[in-house]
């Protein structure tokens, strides 16, 4: 374990080849990516500074050494400054953090792809107040409810979705004549068209499927945070079919590693990968190239910050 007040300096050497290039490979791709860029700057050196907590320092020094070029690293105080949550973190070149390009393209796209801003559900937990707060001042017609954690989860979403007052007319004329055999089968409402959930993922695993079992054509929307509680990619189960801003090719990628901890330390691995590859471009003046982020899409011009292309990913586990 790295110390906090310890001043690290790792160089790590590496055969240097002949034919020093400065222009990026030739291939069929209409992209560039990691594995581009490390090819090409095997000859030059990465320099890097940064002030980081003791947990991004492990994500630093795991996503270096996966790459076949020198560098050197050094940490402390002086160096560039990372949000300790790299979610929330625009990672010195990007021009937003991850999660800030998933909420303005959810709030965007979703709110535009319907008729009436009514025809949305807002479901959100406490963490989430402040951000349903203030979508309720850019969004006011559509519905908010907020999930206490004294709810029950089954409770909530019938009175959400309107079964409860079906259910409870249903209880009255069974008590009136418990003489009559009655079939019952409660409607949903359909005055709404997609639900919004604001909420983490130890309470979403718990809630999506409930809210599944009564609205089957309803489409579910969320950002990434939901899903970061799960330990693989197995237990995304829960959310099949909700639509999250991605890139296509996120959850493939997340597929194809073991994941050791966490989906969230899964990620915040990928985002310290995304500095790394951005300080390559730049310090290696690899500029007008559209660029294979973990965290999307993205043409890479001087002067100017990153911005990601990100998507609408239904999350699909048999894809």
């Amino acid at each position: 374990m790295i110390k906090l007040s310890l001043t690290f300096n790792l160089t790590v050497l590496i055969t240097v080849i002949s034919g020093c290039t400065t222009t990026l490979p030739n291939n069929t791709k209409d992209f560039v990516d990691i594995n581009d860029i490390s090819m090409v700057i095997k000859t030059s050196k990465l320099n890097l500074n940064y002030s980081l907590s003791n947990q991004n320092k492990e994500y630093f020094i795991s996503a270096l050494l996966k790459e076949d070029y020198k560098f050197d690293v050094t940490f402390n105080k002086n160096g560039k400054k990372l949000n300790s949550n790299l979610l929330e973190s625009n990672l010195s070149f990007f021009c937003n953090s991850f999660i800030e390009d998933q909420r303005s393209l959810l709030n965007s796209r979703l709110f535009t792809e319907v008729d009436n801003q009514a025809d949305i559900l807002v479901i959100y937990t406490e963490k989430f107040k402040s951000q349903a707060d203030k979508l309720k001042v850019d969004k006011p017609n559509s519905k908010f409810y907020f999930l206490d954690k004294k709810n029950s989860h089954e409770s909530f979403a019938q009175t959400v979705i309107g079964f409860d007052s079906s259910i409870k007319r249903f209880d009255d004329l069974k008590r009136n004549d418990k003489t009559i055999t009655i079939k019952h089968s409660p409607r949903e409402k359909k005055d709404f068209k997609k639900i919004y959930f604001l909420t983490e993922y130890n309470i979403g695993k718990s809630l999506v499927p409930i809210f599944r079992s009564y609205l089957i054509d309803t489409e579910f929307y969320s950002t990434i945070e939901i899903l970061l509680g799960a330990s693989s990619i197995k237990e995304l189960n829960d959310f099949e079919n909700i639509i999250i801003p991605a890139p296509p090719y996120f959850l493939t990628n997340l597929s194809s590693k073991i994941i050791v901890k966490s989906l969230k330390d899964e990620l915040n691995q990928e985002l310290i990968e995304d500095l790394i590859l951005a300080e390559s471009i730049h310090q290696n003046n690899f500029y007008g190239k559209k660029v294979k982020f973990n965290s999307g899409m993205a043409k890479v011009n001087k002067g100017q910050c990153i911005k990601r292309e990100l998507s609408m990913m239904k999350v699909d586990l048999n894809s």
